[in-house]
């Protein structure tokens, strides 16, 4: 009997070893984004200052922080690392037709990830971790929560060390030929960025361990800093990540044809350049700290950060660019008559452009953030989740969303419970999420404080909006409750045989290669800049318009 199966979809070599490994991670991943999601319910509300709704639930101002907590560590830490483990085995194994190396070390990282998470939720649920997701000292929860941690960003590490040792060990046994696939390069450079998290990881939380063990001092502004070569590699792990998804998604989505106007060879360059940028970049997040030099600030927070955002519009145009001449060579040539002919049914397309879009926004709203002056008025603001937001769960978590729903049929030969709740779960959950964004982003920009609990009474003039938080928590978590039933149903009653992707693909035929230019796409780019750059200077003359002693 062989180890392993033949995909219909490519002809991809999927061994059984592999196989159990992502399901695995994808079913944690799931249980994980349900926790966050039932805690987005309360921390929505919490936020909304709906009185009748915040009675009901019985939000306080002290449960409302471990809601927070409970919210964030699940969301941005547990499914996401679930999922991107899932990811890097898939882009690893799959990909290039080589089981994961080291397959039961592979499980013993499964169980370390598995026993840090139990821990850390065990903490938080019992009270004694309500230190939300930077965790800054002087707040500090018990040693449980620490250890836990650690032992999950270990089991991460581990996981990470395998993705590489089977890159290897497939391209010396000769599993696949030439270099390595667009996805797979991409994933490795998410992988490279995820090394320096678990090693910043660790020192923040070992160090963190032996302050509450009474074994030594606490240096605040040794702890941030590391803690942001955690918070803020991880961030552009997951940016990195989700663009090699992207482009999976493109490719797959369009039968493979949008694989012929992807220029390879440019992508792999941006992917290159984010990893040499991420590291100079993790200062924008300690702008606000007098603790550190104004030259170390400004040169890692400023300068830094602009840098990173050059690879990421470089991938911006780069997928638009294939998607326009992919549509462009089945006939379409005006300079943005192809925008009419966008298959928004396709779950592929449709996810990629909600991505797109909301990182676009999600983008434009971080710049600001970079530079000393606004990030002093508008860091501690709504501004700076609805920027996340943005980013992490209408980028990440909808791109990641949309490929489980193609990664399944092919690692599992069952075609997905229903492409039409895929449909519309990418809608409401693509539209959920910016708006959501755009409200909280609004009323930063008009002082509302991140992460307070706010009470109907608190509320200023200009916070009307507030309660439109939860019209966009609403959307997105209802989207979130389709996607898993949809994904959890498919992995255990999903049928098998007939056509995997019915309803799931868009077929173009390519009439005349020769004519294809990405004109569209350049236009497009240049409109997000100047939106972005337009953003960056009402943010300097706002401030012009504050009182002096603001």
């Amino acid at each position: 009997m062989s180890d392993y199966e033949v995909s219909s979809f490519g002809g991809l070599k999927i061994y059984r070893t592999t196989k159990h490994l992502i399901i695995a991670n994808l079913i944690l991943a799931l249980i994980s984004i349900s926790i966050g999601g039932i805690a987005a319910i309360f921390v929505a509300s919490g936020r909304s200052a709906v009185p009748s709704l915040i009675n009901f639930l019985g939000i306080n101002n002290i449960n409302y922080y471990q809601w927070l907590t409970f919210h964030g560590m699940n969301m941005l830490i547990f499914w996401i690392l679930w999922a991107e483990i899932a990811i890097l085995y898939f882009a690893s194994s799959v990909l290039l037709n080589y089981p994961i190396y080291g397959y039961r070390i592979a499980w013993f990282a499964f169980a370390a990830m598995l026993y840090g998470q139990i821990t850390v939720e065990y903490s938080i649920l019992t009270g004694n971790a309500d230190v939300l997701f930077t965790a800054y000292p002087p707040l500090a929860a018990n040693d449980l929560f620490y250890i836990g941690y650690a032992i999950f960003v270990f089991g991460a590490g581990i996981a990470v060390v395998l993705f590489f040792l089977t890159i290897y060990y497939a391209k010396i046994n000769e599993a696949y030929k030439g270099s390595l696939p667009l996805v797979t390069w991409g994933a490795a450079i998410a992988g490279i960025i995820a090394l320096t998290v678990v090693f910043q990881g660790a020192l923040t939380l070992i160090y963190t361990l032996a302050w509450r063990l009474g074994l030594t001092s606490m240096n605040v502004m040794a702890y941030r800093w590391f803690f942001w070569g955690l918070g803020h590699d991880a961030q552009y792990v997951n940016v990195v990540a989700t663009i090699a998804v992207l482009y999976a998604l493109l490719a797959i989505g369009t039968g493979l044809t949008a694989a012929k106007f992807i220029n390879e060879r440019y992508a792999k360059v941006a992917f290159a350049l984010a990893a040499l940028f991420v590291i100079p970049g993790i200062g924008h997040h300690i702008l606000v700290d007098p603790g550190f030099s104004t030259v170390l600030k400004q040169a890692s927070g400023s300068v830094g950060s602009h840098f990173l955002s050059v690879p990421t519009l470089l991938h911006a145009f780069a997928l638009t660019g294939a998607l326009e001449a992919t549509i462009r060579a089945s006939g379409h040539t005006s300079l943005f008559g192809w925008l009419r002919r966008i298959p928004w049914t396709n779950p592929a397309i449709a996810a990629t452009l909600f991505a797109l879009i909301s990182m676009g926004i999600g983008g434009i709203t971080a710049q600001p953030q970079t530079t000393l002056q606004p990030n002093l008025n508008y860091h501690n603001t709504l501004w700076v989740p609805g920027h996340f937001h943005l980013m992490v769960a209408g980028g990440t978590t909808l791109a990641f969303m949309a490929f489980i729903y193609y990664a399944l049929p092919i690692l599992t030969s069952r075609r997905l419970y229903s492409t039409k709740l895929a449909k519309l779960q990418i809608f409401l959950f693509g539209i959920g999420i910016i708006i959501l964004g755009l409200v909280m982003t609004i009323l930063g920009i008009n002082g509302d404080p991140r992460r307070d609990f706010i009470n109907p009474s608190d509320l200023l003039p200009a916070w009307s909006l507030t309660p439109l938080i939860l019209l966009g928590a609403g959307l997105a978590i209802a989207g979130g409750v389709l996607f898993i039933l949809n994904v959890a149903v498919t992995i255990f009653t999903g049928k098998k045989g007939g056509n995997l992707f019915d309803g799931m693909i868009t077929s173009f035929e390519v009439k005349n290669e020769a004519s294809i230019s990405k004109r569209g796409a350049l236009a497009i780019c240049i409109i997000v800049v100047a939106i972005l750059l337009t953003v960056y200077f009402l943010s300097y003359w706002r401030l012009e318009t504050m009182p002096e002693l603001y």
